[in-house]
């Protein structure tokens, strides 16, 4: 056999017997590659840590899936018992901060959506009065947008009697902290916030609207000089609305201000409590000259520019 390296005559094998070049160059890359394309020991360290990756994800998936549905367990159960007995909400303190934070948004949230869909009603039942047929404009309010306002909106009406509190307590010289005011505060709050989500779903299904046709018939017949049949489903809707948000914003504040000050046996509880009242109206008056009437002007501008009114 001749070696290809040094053109010199040698036995058969693997190896020139003269050079040492190696007698089958194209068989032994071949080999070679085939080795590097199939280890099995690669192959299995590779194997196990795709494995342990798949199944650190999926403990983590499990584990995190796990917290949410013991987080959801524990605030169902805070929520059913302020339900069936608000008074619990009194004793509440720094470990009930999670499931109040989570009232807090829920309230304002529903709140939020529950005017979004009186808005959204009386803005088609306005388009489909003026017989609008212009595909350019949209069937709905800008959700996004008007949600945040509308949430920005509640947020300051809703907590600024908590906030009238907590300086009515600094000024009364009352030890609790505020973690533990917001969340007796807020803890109050969940049967409203139970109502709330409720005339949200009816508003935003449609149920609970404003009846446009209904108010304006009435209106004509009193310009007629009729005085007509009152709208008294509108009527009460609206006052059952007022009564609410009126509880909510003023009188939930002055219930936790007097009972706080009467736990603590505070001989002047009675005019704290007016003067946290004052505060708060003075606080939403500010606001509202300043800030609050600025937001319902961008939003009525937002439906005005959809071409409605």
């Amino acid at each position: 056999m001749i070696c290809p390296a040094c053109n010199q005559e040698t036995e058969e094998g693997k190896f020139c017997t003269k050079c040492g070049s190696p007698l089958h160059p194209q068989e032994n890359a071949a080999a070679e590659d085939s080795s590097k394309e199939y280890n099995p020991e690669v192959h299995t360290e590779t194997s196990q840590k795709e494995n342990a990756s798949t199944a650190e994800t999926s403990q983590q998936f499990n584990a995190t899936f796990e917290k949410v549905k013991t987080g959801s367990n524990q605030y169902w159960n805070y929520f059913i018992t302020r339900i069936k007995n608000p008074n619990v909400a009194f004793r509440d303190n720094e470990q009930h901060l999670i499931n109040s934070i989570v009232t807090a948004i829920i309230l304002t949230l529903a709140a939020t959506l529950f005017c979004y869909g009186l808005i959204n009603s009386l803005f088609n039942d306005a388009m489909a009065a003026a017989s609008f047929s212009d595909d350019s404009l949209s069937n709905y309010l800008p959700i996004f947008s008007t949600i945040l306002k509308g949430m920005l909106i509640f947020i300051i009406l809703f907590f600024t009697g908590l906030i009238a509190n907590f300086i009515t307590f600094k000024l009364a010289k009352h030890p609790m902290s505020f973690t533990k005011q917001f969340t007796r505060f807020t803890g109050t709050l969940v049967p409203f916030t139970g109502f709330f989500v409720v005339i949200a779903l009816l508003s935003l299904l449609g149920i609970a609207k404003i009846n446009v046709m209904e108010l304006g018939l009435w209106m004509l017949q009193l310009e007629g000089g009729s005085s007509g049949n009152f709208p008294w489903g509108l009527a009460f809707g609206m006052f059952i609305v007022t009564v609410l948000f009126t509880f909510v914003i003023y009188i939930n504040p002055v219930i936790h201000m007097l009972y706080a000050l009467i736990q603590e046996k505070n001989k002047q509880s009675f005019y704290f409590t007016v003067i946290s009242l004052a505060i708060t109206i003075a606080i939403i008056t500010i606001l509202q000259h300043f800030f609050i009437l600025d937001i319902l002007v961008s939003i009525l501008e937002s439906i005005e520019y959809m071409g409605v009114f």
